[in-house]
């Protein structure tokens, strides 16, 4: 991994994010809108940095995990509706039920075929959308959580010698932090940016696990990120009295965060070559 390349698969998709959402607080300033402005400026910076190392993927793709860009990309279609329709603008489980059932039928992985597996996937995904975010909980630290946990599969999937994956998940890690930046710097709605993220960190996640070099215990190291986001929302509620309970939950979180990483780093094998 050289300057060059963290420029161009890591930077051109940042740059087209924040270029979508700075162009919204003029494009789209009415209060029901604003949620579209985030929502393509994150799905159009997955398509991005997928584009950029894997060229357009062909329908159907020629790679199994080719169908995580493809996935977000729908869910991302998907959550621009949502704020049109007062039916589901407030009904975050419902919008996180639709992003896992849609995660469920098309997300495709070695040795994750199967009904059960399936409806796993559901699960993972109602589970972390709902965990990024609540109304009780704000659009910040939904982003924050994101960066961090995105952050924390990439460097696993650098250990694992998966360089795409690594690549993909730093660029929307890098992606959500400078959403964090322009929601510190100009504070919008959020509604329906939790599905996309859900499903990337739900995503990548299984996409490591699938494609993990590593066995034995690395290979579940991959589920840790993930149940970051859950476990940093539940302390967080839990912690409603506490004047300092967004910290301390995302204290939780990079606590997890850092222990798979720094474990994936102690168990990890050398690897001679990248791939796939």
């Amino acid at each position: 991994m050289n300057p060059v390349e963290v420029l161009q698969f890591v930077g051109i998709p940042v740059i087209t994010a924040a270029a979508i959402v700075i162009c919204s607080w003029w494009l789209l300033p009415a209060k029901r809108l604003q949620p579209v402005g985030a929502i393509l400026a994150v799905g159009a910076a997955s398509c991005i940095a997928f584009i950029l190392q894997e060229g357009v993927p062909s329908i159907p793709p020629m790679q199994k995990w080719h169908w995580l860009v493809l996935t977000v990309f729908l869910v991302s279609v998907l959550a621009c509706l949502f704020p049109l329709c007062r039916k589901f603008d407030e009904r975050v489980i419902l919008q996180a039920m639709i992003a896992g059932f849609i995660a469920a039928i098309f997300m495709q992985f070695p040795s994750q075929s199967n009904l059960f597996v399936r409806f796993i996937i559901f699960l993972m995904v109602l589970f972390v959308s709902i965990g990024l975010r609540r109304f009780t909980i704000p659009p910040w630290h939904m982003y924050v959580v994101a960066w961090l946990v995105l952050a924390g599969i990439s460097i696993m999937a650098l250990q694992s010698s998966f360089a795409k994956l690594a690549f993909y998940a730093g660029a929307m890690s890098a992606v959500a932090a400078s959403m964090y930046v322009l929601q510190l710097i100009k504070p919008r709605e959020t509604k329906s940016i939790q599905m996309i993220f859900g499903v990337l960190i739900v995503g990548c996640s299984l996409c490591g696990f699938s494609y993990n070099q590593n066995g034995g215990v690395f290979a579940l190291l991959w589920f840790v990120p993930m149940a970051a986001a859950s476990i940093s929302s539940i302390a967080y509620l839990l912690l409603k009295h506490h004047k300092n309970r967004a910290f301390i939950s995302l204290a939780i979180a990079a606590s997890c965060i850092a222990v798979s990483t720094i474990w994936s780093i102690l168990v990890s094998l050398p690897a001679d070559d990248m791939w796939p």
